[in-house]
């Protein structure tokens, strides 16, 4: 169960769904020779012919647009190459800049044929192109495409009537210079790439074209400063954006005269400027505190009260109970607590190495996930209740299901009360977590760390000081009672969860999650009238088999039923759910505050999730109140809503640029700012009034 809570496949990828019948773009492949021979490698072009003012893409389409794709089926034995791709346009319109290609382009790809063919036989090549084609709108394109070629000894030869356009489209591509070297150092958020081992004429021009997304403020200008053996190009970095091992790209020299730019490939280490150490440690202490502090405010956040509540009981007995081995108890809580923080932070570094925009609470971003939880928060609030209990070789779900004591117990505990944190954010956490997935893994496994040890500190006091522990209340019949009320938060927390699956896979799915915890319920139930150990075997039997189908297929099949109905893609979930009662709200984008940013607009943006408790409680207490209503409208704000309920690589990736790696995120640009506001995390009618009139004072 708790590999199922952490583990939660969340994946997002264009899907082009046919080419509409007009469609810009030809497309064709084309031989560089007339047949095959064996075991010797050839080239095969992908020709894109685009009609007037269209564009396609580079491998890094820069802040908008897809790459092209082709993707190849060839008879057994052939092997194909990555596309070569040429010298790109870059395109700069309302402020954002993509990096393409116009009129006509050759992709080449090398295939490797293998060494035993048959003379005279005839070979079929397959592949499957597909583009996006841009102008003011744009249009996905696919076309599967074919070529058949004889096999013959000897020579390869080439076709004449192809080989000049093979030659330019080796010309175009990039390759690296004899005697140029590179370095990367980085200051001040800005990336400065050293070319050394190259002339570049007074009237001549170079810019960098990144490899990879996402890392650099395209539409900033590049610094160019000359030197005697060589140049600087100052490159701004986006804001919060993760630092890169290496930079990689394509750096372009246009010189007067010449009929195309010259590139040059660019793979370079990247060594930030030493200034003493001081700042970067400095840093890292204060994330570190951030987060120890974080840590320890989580344990007064809804999503953990009512698991820490059954801990608390059972420090109350281990105290009572078992005298010294409290603080080994204790221990082990905050060991459980360290390895779920631990295996989170796994997870999650693992996912940026991938490539992937994963943050805090991404478990609760899968409506299986979201379906397990609510059959666990169930079961524990039947058990809670006494619907049934469970025997003790089970280690009662590591003591939290009765507050009972066991070293598994206290260990599994610590898990459990990490797990169901997850979707809240207390103060402190997002500017740590935000930190920390953005530098190294060191890095992050300290701050997760740091955070762990905050959360599981008042325990650790508690169970290491008698003296403390000897003031808590001592057992009695009132333990009983509180362990039956503690089953109606946890059958809150199943209501939420209810409400968290209605925004990822709708009403059906609330139904067959409801339907799934009858089934649980049933079971459980069937355990508790004839699974006692005053029961003959063979009773005991029938009832615990019972009881593990129900209990366990229920919830089995609600889950199997909901991840079929998710939205199909990530970024549907932007208009998922309405906003804020009372306001206005907009699905958010990029492109739309860029472009209410340039009209001076206001604009006040709420990065959230329906998982996240902290959110809708500050959507019903702050945006829902009547004078925060009233101020937003008077002053012309602009609300925009980012919601993060299914995850969205692009709203992953609107959190990263303000250092964030977690909701919730309240962010406002008074009109014709330059710097945006960040709101805290824990909003209050008179936070928001306050952020929004000190910014009117400021602009007027």
């Amino acid at each position: 169960m708790l590999a199922a809570l952490l583990f939660a496949p969340i994946q997002a990828e264009a899907a082009f769904r046919g080419v509409p019948p007009a469609n810009p773009v030809q497309a064709r492949l084309v031989p560089e020779v007339l047949s095959v021979q064996p075991g010797k490698p050839f080239l095969i072009a992908l020709e894109l012919e685009m009609k007037p003012d269209w564009h396609v893409y580079w491998k890094n389409p820069g802040d908008s647009g897809l790459p092209t794709r082709l993707d190849w089926q060839l008879p057994p034995g052939f092997r194909s190459g990555p596309l070569l791709w040429p010298i790109p346009q870059r395109f700069e319109s309302q402020g954002l800049v993509t990096f393409g290609y116009t009129d006509k382009v050759i992709l080449l790809t090398e295939i490797t044929p293998p060494v035993r063919l048959v003379a005279g036989a005839s070979l079929v090549l397959k592949a499957r192109a597909e583009w996006l084609a841009c102008r003011v709108e744009c249009t996905p394109g696919v076309a599967s495409l074919e070529l058949t070629l004889p096999v013959a000894a000897g020579i390869p030869q080439p076709d004449t009537a192809w080989k000049d356009s093979f030659e330019a489209a080796r010309a175009s591509i990039p390759g690296s210079l004899p005697g140029s070297s590179f370095r990367v150092s980085v200051e001040a958020g800005q990336l400065d790439l050293h070319a050394e081992g190259i002339a570049l004429p007074e009237d001549a021009k170079a810019a960098f074209y990144p490899e990879d997304s996402g890392m650099l403020a395209l539409p900033t200008a590049q610094g160019l400063s000359r030197g005697a053996a060589g140049f600087d190009l100052r490159l701004q970095r986006v804001v919060g954006a993760s630092l890169p091992d290496r930079l990689r790209g394509v750096l372009v020299i246009d010189v007067p005269g010449q009929t195309s730019p010259h590139g040059v490939l660019v793979d370079a280490p990247v060594t930030p400027v030493s200034t003493g150490g001081f700042p970067g440690v400095i840093g890292f202490l204060l994330a570190l505190l951030f987060a120890f502090a974080g840590g320890v405010i989580l344990n007064l956040m809804p999503c953990v009260l009512p698991v820490i509540s059954l801990k608390v009981l059972s420090l109350v007995r281990q105290s009572q109970e078992e005298g010294r081995r409290a603080p080994v108890h204790g221990m082990l809580f905050a060991g459980g607590v360290l390895v779920s923080f631990w295996f989170m932070a796994a997870i999650l570094a693992g996912a940026r190495a991938a490539g992937r925009l994963l943050g805090w609470g991404f478990q609760l971003q899968s409506a299986v996930v979201v379906v397990a939880a609510a059959a666990l928060f169930f079961l524990i609030a039947l058990n809670l209740l006494g619907v049934f209990q469970l025997g003790t070789s089970l280690t009662r779900l590591g003591g939290v299901l009765r507050g009972r004591t066991g070293a598994a117990g206290s260990f599994l505990s610590g898990l459990f009360a990490a797990i169901v944190a997850t979707p809240c954010t207390a103060p402190f956490m997002g500017a740590a977590l935000g930190y920390a997935l953005s530098r190294p893994l060191p890095v992050v496994f300290g701050v997760f760390t740091a955070l762990g040890v905050g959360m599981a500190a008042p325990y650790l006091i508690l169970a290491a000081a008698p003296r403390l522990a000897s003031r808590l209340p001592k057992p009695g019949p009132w333990m009983e009672t509180l362990r039956q009320v503690m089953g109606f938060p946890m059958l809150a927390a199943v209501i939420w969860m209810l409400f968290v699956l209605s925004g990822l896979a709708g009403g059906t799915a609330v139904i067959a999650l409801l339907a799934g915890l009858l089934a649980a319920g049933i079971g459980a139930w069937a355990w508790g009238r004839w699974g006692g150990i005053d029961r003959s075997r063979r009773t005991r039997l029938i009832a615990g088999a019972a009881a593990l189908v129900l209990a366990v297929g229920g919830p089995i099949g609600a889950a199997a039923y909901s991840r079929g109905l998710q939205p199909a893609s990530p970024e549907d979930a932007l208009v998922q759910a309405p906003g804020p009662a009372g306001a206005a709200w907009e699905p958010w984008s990029q492109d739309r505050v860029d472009q209410l940013r340039r009209d001076g607009t206001p604009v006040f943006i709420d990065f959230t999730a329906r998982w996240c408790l902290s959110c809708q409680v500050n959507e019903r207490v702050a945006f829902s109140n009547d004078a925060v209503t009233k101020r937003f409208a008077t002053l012309g704000v602009h609300l925009l809503r980012a919601d993060w309920t299914a995850g969205s690589d692009l709203i992953a990736a609107g959190l990263s640029a303000f250092g964030r790696a977690s909701v919730p995120l309240y962010v406002y640009y008074p009109p014709h700012a330059v710097e945006p506001v960040l709101l805290p995390e824990l909003l209050t009618p008179g936070i928001v009034l306050n952020a929004l009139d000190r910014q009117a004072v400021a602009t007027d």
